[in-house]
Order: C-alpha cells, then sequence, then structure tokens
C-alpha cells in the first residue's frame, strides 16, 4: 500500500524537528558550565523588591571574594560567603544596575549574555549579565525569565532571537537589570587581559540570573 502523499510529508517534518530538538539537547549537554544550580536561581526569601541598588562603576569596583580560586568546587553548590566590602553585598543579594547595552548573544547552554558598559560610545570595560534558559530555572522564576527575554527580543532585538555570534548593537540602550549577584570563578586569580576584540571585562562580578529588565533614565 502506498504511504499518503500528505501523511509522508507530516512524517518528515516530525522527524526534522525532533532531530533539530535532539541536536540542541546535545549541544547544551555538551556546554560545560560552573555553579549551574547557584547561577540558575534566587536564595531562599529574596526579593526584587528589596533590590539594592548599584552603579556599574560601583559593581565594577567591587573586590573579589577573598580565597575563592579558579573554579572552586567549595562553592560549586553554595553561595560564596558574605566579606567585607564597601558596598556591604555578598553573593546571592538581590541588586538593581543600569548601563549601555551594547552586546547581546545566544550561548551554546541557552542563556542570553549581555554586556553592559558605563558610555553609549564603547563597550570596553563592561560588565555581564546573563538571562537563562527558561528551562534551566526552578519554576518559580520561569515566568520572570520568559518575561526578560522577551524584553530582549521585542524591545532590543526587533522581534528577532540573539544570534551565536557576538555582535555589537548599532544603537546601544540604556537599560536597568535586575538579578542575582554573582561570582564567576572560572577566571577566579587571572591576569585582566583584554579579549580578542581587545575589550576588558571590567569585573568577575555578575548580575546573573538577570530577571528584570526595563528602559532607564541616566
Amino acid at each position: 500500500m502506498k504511504a499518503h502523499p500528505v501523511s509522508l510529508v507530516a512524517v518528515l517534518a516530525c522527524m526534522f524537528f525532533a532531530l533539530v530538538l535532539c541536536s540542541h539537547g546535545q549541544e547544551k549537554r555538551q556546554f560545560v558550565e560552573s555553579r549551574v544550580s547557584i547561577k540558575t536561581s534566587l536564595p531562599p526569601g529574596a526579593r526584587l523588591k528589596e533590590a539594592k541598588i548599584l552603579s556599574l562603576q560601583e559593581l565594577s569596583a567591587l573586590p573579589d571574594p577573598p580565597g575563592v580560586e579558579k573554579n572552586d568546587t567549595r562553592y560549586e553548590r553554595t553561595r560564596i560567603p558574605a566579606f567585607p566590602n564597601p558596598l556591604g553585598v555578598k553573593e546571592g543579594d538581590v541588586v538593581t544596575v543600569s548601563g549601555w547595552l551594547h552586546v547581546v548573544r545566544l550561548m551554546g547552554d541557552g542563556d542570553y549574555h549581555l554586556r553592559f558598559s558605563p558610555t553609549a560610545d564603547s563597550v570596553d570595560h563592561y560588565l555581564v549579565s546573563e538571562i537563562p534558559d527558561e528551562d534551566d530555572v526552578p519554576p518559580q522564576l520561569r515566568p520572570m525569565i520568559e518575561a526578560a527575554r522577551n524584553f530582549v527580543k521585542s524591545k532590543v532585538l526587533a522581534g528577532k532571537e540573539p544570534s551565536r555570534q557576538e555582535a555589537t548593537l548599532p544603537n546601544p540602550l540604556y537599560i536597568q537589570i535586575t538579578g542575582q549577584l554573582f561570582f564567576n570563578d572560572v577566571s577566579a586569580g587571572d591576569d585582566s587581559r583584554p579579549d580578542a576584540q581587545g575589550l576588558h571585562r571590567a569585573s568577575r562580578w555578575e548580575v546573573h540570573p538577570g530577571l528584570v529588565l526595563a528602559f532607564s533614565k541616566q
């Protein structure tokens, strides 16, 4: 018995989408990350309404936590303890930071990678925030993650999904982002050297996960 042409097309379409989903899952599994459970969650009792407002310059000047080593296994599933610093902040605090958004990129793990700088004319001395994939966060954070990612697509990228190729926005936007203060220990102890584009990362501190975005006034 011959297969009906419409049925054959439907079967082939289902096979195609299954392969796409499978390859995406394999790509995410191959993307090695550290401290995943920390940077995709908030501490118990954390409230966005009580976010500490910091300037980009203040956060850039925040020192690294003392004694934290590169890919420190002690903090793979535990937040770094509080330490004395001028801002009185610690990892896990909810913070709000405003800056010029210059770069949006889709990472291999599905995160939206954002780069903010203090000025509109340069992405140099940037700070990083990342908005995780909705599938990677606890259920209570998913509505905020969905809204944050939709803001990026609709308000920043004119309805498009971020590209996997790093590209600077032609017209930087001054944006306020609220989320968890997170220390990226992947490069802890390394010298602060420029990247392949000659740009400097201002700090190993990030806003991760980024949860709420809004346009802001300077």
